[in-house]
Order: structure tokens, then C-alpha cells, then sequence
């Protein structure tokens, strides 16, 4: 987020001390890409290498996925709602494909978990499909509701809290994930023609019952594929104040603006966030193409440089056969795909859609799971199939 939030008491000036009463404040710069980027800087009771121990942490299981082998090359098509929920918000996550940019997967958590997590080795990305989450993190708390995009910076500890069992589309960004370089102007503002402004995102509010304890604190980090749990038997997070341009952020469907063009637009038209191999599109409810002519249902196409993972949100949707909310189908590149039999022609003279759905492509070929093949729908390619007299 190019976007400077402030919060509670900072130093006037980078790198002078800073107290609370007599007590000298550890001033931590939290930033990206080493010291060339965003950063954000807290003010710390206490420094954040107080750790008293630390020690395997085995439970989370994701972190390595195995490829299943896929020898038939065929559109798939799988169930999310066919998984059961287990786990915590963070040994709770299914993975059904990846390569080495990304690792998409759902997550489906049963149980609460009081330790934080903090990813060193990925930005990540959730989309709440179902459920209410409360984030806490070290930049503070946010509510989150169905339909929000979260983007969780790396490295920064966070916990997911939840009552009943929430479902979230997860993508673990290796490189990085975000607002697009195009939609902004050289100043960093986001343009006018931009799906969404800088009012459209939900930031951090101060978490006083995090930052004012006494709580000793427990954070499992992970680096490299494998998860180390830390203890502090002071509370980690206990500040006055941070300010910055780095803190997990979130986007509601909702407030994103769709395109609509004369003809049939390109998936690439209803982008939201991009990172390295991979970019994410939006599809939502609009208006539809306006010439007369106009065949409102996709194109057949093969995307020869991308695979496609597409989670069917909510509505009616007309260019699919025999998916349902909560859907997710993966149409490999190369091979052809596009509206089902009869979609087609009957989108003519259609006149908007009620339709969502997120979709993410990645530039390298995905490796499946042996997760994802125990909630594939087996019909799936034969839905192509058109009935001849």
C-alpha cells in the first residue's frame, strides 16, 4: 500500500530515541525489499529479539506439497465444499496447486489457535468466502467479512481469530503480491481510471488489548518450508506507536469498479492484485457489452502462457455447467476451454450479470495434489460434450 498510516506515539525524527516515561523505546524498521522500499517503523516496549526459546514446530503440513501426477491433460474441477474443516487457522490449509511463485489452496480452520504466525518466505493472500474473521497482527486489528481480498505483508506476525468455520481462498505469493504498477501515476496515488482508490481498502486500527498487555506472546514463523515456534516472555507487541507504508491491508468485491467495453473484454481488463507469475482478476456484477452485436459469453480461448484457477464466488453462472458456489476449476495451458454447449448463444442479447468469482492465473505451469484430487468432480470434462441429434 502506497498509502502513510500513523498511529499513537512516534519520535519526531528516524533513528532519535524515544521514551515512554523513563523507559527508552527499541525503534524497529520493518521494511521491503532491504532498505529500498516501503517500510514501517514501531516504537517497541521491548526489543524484539527477547526470545526465550525456541523449538520445531511440526503440525503444519502444507508448507511441502507433493505433485500428484496428472498424465491426462483435462480441464478439472474442484469441490471446496467437499472439505471437511480441521485444524487451526494456520495447520488448516489445503493445498491444491502450486509451483514455485505460488501455492494456492483453501482454508478451512476448525479450532483457534493463540500463537501468531509469520511467514518469512511469502507475501500472502486470502479471500473470505464464507465466515467472519478477526485479524490481529503486529500493525493491528481488522474485521473481516465476506468478500474481502487480506493481504498480509511477509514476515509480519499475525493470528486469525474466528467463531464457527470460516473458508478462505489462500495463495502464498513467493515473490510478492499487490496493486498493480499500472495503476498508479508516478507519485504513487492510485489513478482515476484504477478499479479501486485508496478509500476502497481497509487498513489497521490500533489494537489496545494487543499493544497495552502484558501477555508473554508466542510467534511460529516460517522460513524455507520449515516452521520454528518462538516464545517471549514479554509481550512481543507492546508499543506506543508505529507509522509507515507497510501493514496488512484489505479489499472488498464490493468496492472494486468492473469494466464493461462495447464487445467482450479480456480476463486481463478485471485485474486486482499482481505479484511474480501470477495476477489475480475479479469478475463482479455489471453492466454487459453494448453493441448490438455483442456476444456477452467468453470467448473460446487457450491461454498459452497461464494456467487458470477460477473460484466461483456467487450467482448465476451462465457460462459454466455443473459448478456451484464455492467452486474451483483449473484449465491448464494450452488446452482450449471456454463456454459450455448452448452458453454461447444463449448469452446474446443479455444485458448484465449478477456473477462473481475470483480467478488466478499463473505464467508457469502448476503442479496438483493429492488433496485436490480427493475433491475433484470426475464428469468435469465431459461437460464439454455437445448432444447431438
Amino acid at each position: 500500500m502506497n498509502q502513510y498510516l500513523k498511529y499513537g506515539r512516534i519520535a519526531p525524527l528516524h533513528h532519535v530515541a524515544h521514551y515512554s516515561g523513563n523507559r527508552l523505546l527499541h525503534e524497529y524498521c520493518f521494511t521491503r525489499e532491504g532498505f529500498e522500499e516501503p517500510y514501517s517503523i514501531l516504537y517497541l516496549h521491548h526489543p524484539p529479539t527477547g526470545e526465550s526459546g525456541q523449538e520445531i514446530y511440526e503440525e503444519a503440513r502444507w508448507a511441502c506439497p507433493d505433485p500428484v501426477e496428472t498424465p491426462v491433460l483435462q480441464r478439472r474441477h474442484f469441490r471446496t465444499g467437499n472439505l471437511e474443516a480441521c485444524g487451526t487457522y494456520l495447520t488448516g490449509r489445503t493445498i491444491l496447486a502450486f509451483n514455485d511463485d505460488v501455492h494456492y489452496g483453501v482454508c478451512h480452520p476448525q479450532s483457534p489457535e493463540t500463537a501468531f504466525f509469520a511467514n518469512n518466505d511469502a507475501d500472502e493472500l486470502f479471500f473470505l468466502y464464507r465466515g467472519r474473521v478477526h485479524l490481529q497482527s503486529l500493525f493491528g486489528k481488522m474485521d473481516l467479512e465476506p468478500g474481502d481480498f487480506l493481504i498480509i505483508p511477509r514476515s509480519c506476525p499475525y493470528r486469525l481469530n474466528f467463531e464457527g468455520n470460516p473458508l478462505l481462498l489462500y495463495v502464498e505469493a513467493h515473490g510478492d503480491v499487490g496493486v498493480p504498477e499500472e495503476f498508479r501515476n508516478p507519485w504513487g496515488q492510485l489513478k482515476l481510471d484504477a478499479p479501486y482508490s485508496e478509500r476502497s481498502f481497509k487498513v489497521p486500527e490500533w489494537d489496545a488489548a494487543l499493544f497495552e498487555s502484558e501477555e508473554p506472546a508466542t510467534i511460529i514463523r516460517k522460513r524455507q518450508a520449515r516452521f520454528t515456534r518462538t516464545h517471549y516472555p514479554e509481550n512481543y507487541f507492546k508499543m506506543e506507536g508505529w507509522d509507515g507504508y507497510v501493514y496488512p491491508h484489505a479489499l472488498n468485491l464490493d468496492r472494486i469498479q468492473p469494466k464493461t467495453g462495447r464487445v467482450h473484454l479480456p480476463p486481463s481488463s478485471h485485474m486486482t492484485f499482481a505479484g511474480r507469475g501470477f495476477a489475480v482478476m475479479s469478475f463482479l456484477p455489471r453492466v454487459l457489452d453494448f453493441d448490438q452485436n455483442a456476444v456477452p459469453c467468453p470467448f473460446y480461448h487457450s491461454s498459452v502462457d497461464c494456467d487458470e484457477l477460477l473460484f466461483y464466488v456467487s450467482g448465476d453462472f451462465t457460462s459454466r455447467k455443473g459448478v456451484e458456489s464455492g467452486s474451483i476449476s483449473f484449465h491448464p495451458s494450452g488446452i482450449p476451454h471456454g463456454p459450455h454447449p448452448g452458453a454461447y448463444q444463449s448469452s446474446i442479447g443479455k444485458k448484465d450479470t449478477r456473477e462473481k468469482a475470483v480467478m488466478v492465473d499463473t505464467f508457469h505451469p502448476l503442479n496438483l495434489t493429492e488433496a485436490g484430487r480427493a475433491i475433484e468432480d470426475p464428469d468435469y470434462p465431459k461437460s464439454w460434450r455437445e448432444e447431438r441429434a
